[in-house]
């Protein structure tokens, strides 16, 4: 067979020059989002990074006694829980004893007790964010559900959670009782794994609800997505019934223990008023404070709701069930915090995690961020970064104006040093720090140690006494040391303030002025012979 004859590569009509080309540069986001990919997807590395980012935003605060005036309050009861004072009876709040239980049990922990319980509330944000963080894979890839996890520990500082504010506790129970509910969602049928789920979540709500009553709301509405559920997959009329029963009554069942055993020893009626009827007495701070701190959480709440409200329209692909359900618990958690109304701002505090699940699809979208634009080009910065810059840098300013406004620890130790050695009766804060009792060992000189009860206006017909009639009984037990304030709230119960400015003047000379944050504390002592 004749070969044609050989012909080069170069001779061809069609030849063209081949060239190396370099590739394209890898983003820096796609470099960062794949070195950080086994952090996001593996739990234990996941629940590892959350709790050193929670101990991280929070130990600027670590070891100060007065983070906030509550957790003041909560330590020293559960202290005393231990000497066998009985919380509503030796001392009154209309917190539930689940909250006392808890601080009394770190008070087992040993030491002073402030860092302890600063050390477990850390822990029990991390752990929230956590299941925040599994409940937000529903609707996220991995980035963006690690990112939700993070921002809801940085949020905390936002509402001045960066202590033991009741929330931070209890947003763990809600959230494990959301994540049940998820996956009896996203799983089709109902039937036996269903009724269990249910049940877990709704006596993970009641537990919630002996740590701060409003859970409640968020667990008005598990329910209801429970029946729904059931309904809806076929579960039976005379079924359902049932099942409703029995999580009607997980729900109810720690806070009919707890009431069960006061009503056993014969104190009933002190559970019941300060548990359920001291809300509905106590007064109002004025429509213009309340619409001024209403205003403040929406401005605070803003950047978190503007990613929800993204976050809805890029969420993955996910059961319509689930999607309802998770967008529900917010509207609950928002709703539980309008009805009560005052408006702290740690009354935004059960918002957080519902929030940030429901953000989490923008916080991981490839596309989503803040871009910068320059004359070398554009840089993004993705939305899960850009929003945690945005609340380190604003909740960092918010705890040191805290900080600044509420005091630090050294201030109050002087008071405490001072007071201690010469203690030889009950100690009485008119006006100032209930850390004050933990920190010089005081005996209580009543059952209202939380200055404010019987101190503010608002809550003189709320705590089950005549506030004036107390403080009356109280100085005329002649205690040896009083600490009042140079600069009274201006929501101080005018009769009591007026009694006590008198009887100071009369009968006690300030012995201490100690700068106590934004305000000066003085410490009163019995003039000799009065």
């Amino acid at each position: 067979m004749q070969r044609s004859p050989a012909r080069s590569w170069s001779e061809s009509p069609h030849f063209r020059e081949l060239r190396l080309v370099a590739p394209a540069p890898v983003p820096w986001t796609a470099r960062v989002a794949a070195a950080t990919r086994v952090w996001a997807t593996n739990p234990a590395l996941l629940a590892a990074l959350l709790l050193v980012v929670a101990i991280a935003a929070r130990a600027a605060q670590f070891g100060n006694p007065v983070v906030q005036v509550d957790d003041e309050f909560y330590l020293l009861t559960g202290d005393r829980m231990l000497h066998g004072a009985l919380p509503f009876v030796d001392i009154w709040d209309r917190k539930p004893v689940g909250l006392f239980l808890i601080y009394a049990a770190i008070r087992l922990l040993g030491g002073a007790g402030v860092l302890q319980y600063q050390l477990v509330a850390t822990v029990f944000a991390a752990a929230t964010a956590f299941v925040i963080a599994r409940i937000a894979r529903n609707l996220a890839g991995p980035h963006g559900a690690a990112a939700a996890g993070v921002v809801y520990i940085l949020y905390l500082g936002m509402f001045g959670g960066e202590g033991g504010q009741s929330p931070v506790f209890y947003n763990l129970f809600v959230a494990l009782a959301a994540w049940a509910m998820t996956d009896i969602a996203r799983r089709p049928g109902f039937g036996a794994r269903g009724f269990t789920l249910g049940l877990a979540a709704m006596l993970l709500v009641g537990v919630a609800m002996q740590v701060k009553y409003t859970a409640l709301f968020e667990g008005l509405f598990f329910g209801l997505a429970l029946l729904w559920l059931g309904w809806q997959r076929g579960v039976g009329r005379g079924a359902l019934l049932a099942m409703a029963a029995a999580w009607i009554a997980a729900a109810l069942l720690p806070t009919l223990a707890a009431w069960g055993y006061y009503a056993a020893i014969g104190q009933g009626d002190a559970f019941v008023q300060a548990n359920f009827l001291s809300i509905l007495d106590r007064g109002s701070d004025g429509l213009g404070i309340t619409v001024k701190r209403l205003a403040w959480i929406a401005l605070c709440l803003a950047p978190l709701g503007i990613a929800a409200l993204l976050g809805r329209g890029l969420a993955r692909p996910a059961g319509e069930d689930v999607r309802r359900l998770l967008q529900g618990w917010a509207i609950a958690a928002i709703g539980g915090v309008l009805i009560f109304g005052t408006y702290f701002d740690h009354y935004a505090l059960p918002l957080i995690a519902p929030l940030c699940v429901i953000a989490a699809a923008w916080f991981g979208d490839a596309e989503a961020g803040l871009v910068l634009s320059s004359t070398d080009g554009r840089f993004r910065i993705p939305a899960g970064l850009a929003t945690m810059a945005l609340i380190t840098g604003i909740s960092l300013l918010l705890i040191n104006d805290n900080r600044r406004d509420r005091g630090w620890g050294p201030q109050v130790e002087q008071m405490a040093d001072f007071i201690r050695p010469q203690l030889k009766d009950c100690l009485y804060v008119f006006d100032g720090e209930p850390a004050l009792y933990q920190l010089t060992g005081s005996c209580l000189p009543t059952r209202w140690p939380f200055p404010s009860h019987l101190s503010l206006r608002r809550e003189s017909r709320a705590i089950g006494t005549d506030p004036l009639a107390e403080i009356r009984r109280i100085m005329a037990a002649k205690p040896e040391f009083v600490v009042a304030s140079t600069r009274p709230d201006p929501d101080l119960n005018r009769e009591a303030l007026g009694y006590m400015t008198a009887l100071l003047a009369r009968d006690y000379a300030p012995a201490l002025e100690v700068p106590v944050g934004s305000r000066s504390r003085i410490v009163y002592r019995r003039r000799p012979g009065a």
